[in-house]
């Protein structure tokens, strides 16, 4: 197999629509991008995903990082996205995959994220949105609280969590232990939980709080503008 170099590379974007015919095109260029500040991906829906080569690319760039991502449902799909504050509404990373379901989106979140996990270990901040699809039914729209676990497990080193309210009723129930569980096993090093939405949405999270609280480990609950969850 022939590698092309491309030192100089800054912007790559791929519609390819499946992960094979991606992960070919990444094995032919030599894993050296430093200065790439653009990578925009979208797929389709697969049983299974191969997404190796684009883990490995994504750690090449000196320029890209992954400390903020956000993590959107919504009705065409789930996006991965990365974010840097105060630095535009540009995202440099973002990975789209086409799918209708939540369940379905989560599942799909939960193995592309795995393979990911790599570059993504480094993650400090992560915001979860979800714009509901009315399309879908309610059963499709309901996700086991496994998987939603499964998702939060793959960034131990997180100390900040946004949640949108319409997201909350599901999540904040994947956030409490189950028995015999130790209380720190998911997400040891959250420091803040930030919420949008009123009481009800706060107090939601009330348990999971006085747990953490309960082993000597303080987390801070706060409301956050709606605009946290809006992305370009």
């Amino acid at each position: 197999m022939t590698h092309i170099t491309l030192p100089n590379l800054r912007r790559f974007e791929s519609k390819a629509g499946v992960s094979a015919y991606l992960e070919d095109l990444l094995a032919r260029i030599s894993l050296s991008t430093p200065v790439l500040s653009k990578l925009y991906i979208q797929l389709f829906h697969q049983l299974t995903f191969t997404v190796s080569y684009l883990s490995q690319f994504m750690g090449t760039s000196e320029i890209i990082r992954f400390s903020a991502v956000l993590l959107a449902f919504d009705y065409c799909g789930v996006v991965l996205q990365s974010f840097q504050p105060g630095k535009g509404d540009n995202p440099p990373f973002r990975m789209q995959i086409i799918c209708i379901h939540l369940d379905w989106q989560v599942a799909t979140a939960v193995q592309v994220l795995t393979a990911l996990q790599p570059v993504l270990s480094v993650v400090e901040q992560l915001t979860l949105s979800y714009v509901r699809n009315y399309r879908s039914s309610e059963q499709d729209n309901e996700v086991d609280r496994t998987l939603w676990r499964e998702v939060l497990r793959l960034f131990g080193n997180l100390k900040t969590l946004h949640v949108q309210s319409v997201i909350v009723s599901k999540l904040a129930r994947s956030l409490q232990t189950d028995d015999g569980e130790p209380p720190l096993e998911l997400l040891p090093n959250l420091k803040e939980v930030g919420y949008s939405g009123g009481d009800d949405v706060r107090d939601a999270f009330t348990p999971f709080i006085d747990e953490r609280q309960v082993a000597g480990h303080h987390v801070n609950l706060t409301m956050v503008d709606h605009s946290v969850f809006s992305w370009p």
